[in-house]
């Protein structure tokens, strides 16, 4: 799937509300800076490293100059200056905008070590499971964070629109770990609001 190609809704969410960009420690001049994020475990954490907006991104262990850098995602050599995100105190999204609507996510998890492929399109995610909900051309997919399995795919009549954020205006993620969104029906534009369950696993 081409990061062109990928269509994101307007309104993302995660459980509950969505958790602010971190701050990050930096240091360096505003075209060069070097930031730290740091996690609630001892000495871990990412390192975002930044010349203009080219960046490169990675995860330590121990010391920050043992930094592991992240692969970029096909097409392109660097990363544009990041997001990241500690959607709790040890899993963390690093969040890149590669152009509208393209967007691209890595998740880290401190506790079992564990960085995801580059996942497009995030749309809201289950911390708890670990699953995440992305725009899939004309579908909603639920998949497994790490895996990148697919446990769930909801295809709607959707109302026409060049993109999917045109017509789903919400997106979440429950406590219970149902999935909760609204969306246009047809040339109608009728809204629809629907509460799913979803997997934890996929169905075959």
């Amino acid at each position: 799937m081409g990061a062109l190609t990928i269509l994101v809704l307007g309104a993302v969410a995660m459980i509950g509300a969505a958790p602010a960009p971190a701050t990050g420690d930096c240091t360096g001049e505003p075209a060069a800076t070097y930031c730290l994020y740091r996690s609630l475990a001892p000495s871990t954490g990412l390192v975002v490293s930044c010349r203009n907006d080219r960046c490169r991104v990675g995860h330590y262990y121990g010391q920050p100059r043992d930094v592991v850098w992240f692969s970029p995602p096909p097409g392109m050599e660097t990363f544009p200056r990041p997001e990241v995100i500690w959607l709790t105190a040890t899993l963390a999204q690093v969040r890149i905008d590669c152009g509208h609507p393209c967007s691209v996510s890595y998740f880290f998890e401190v506790t079992r070590h564990r960085l995801s492929d580059p996942r497009y399109a995030v749309l809201a995610v289950d911390t708890r499971r670990l699953l995440i909900a992305a725009a899939d051309n004309r579908a909603i997919a639920i998949r497994q964070m790490f895996t990148g399995r697919e446990v769930l795919r909801l295809e709607r009549d959707w109302a026409p629109a060049a993109w999917l954020g045109d017509v789903v205006s919400t997106l979440h993620f429950d406590p219970d770990g149902r999935l909760s969104f609204t969306w246009l029906r047809g040339t109608e534009r009728a809204p629809v609001s629907e509460r799913v369950s979803v997997p934890s696993i996929p169905r075959s």
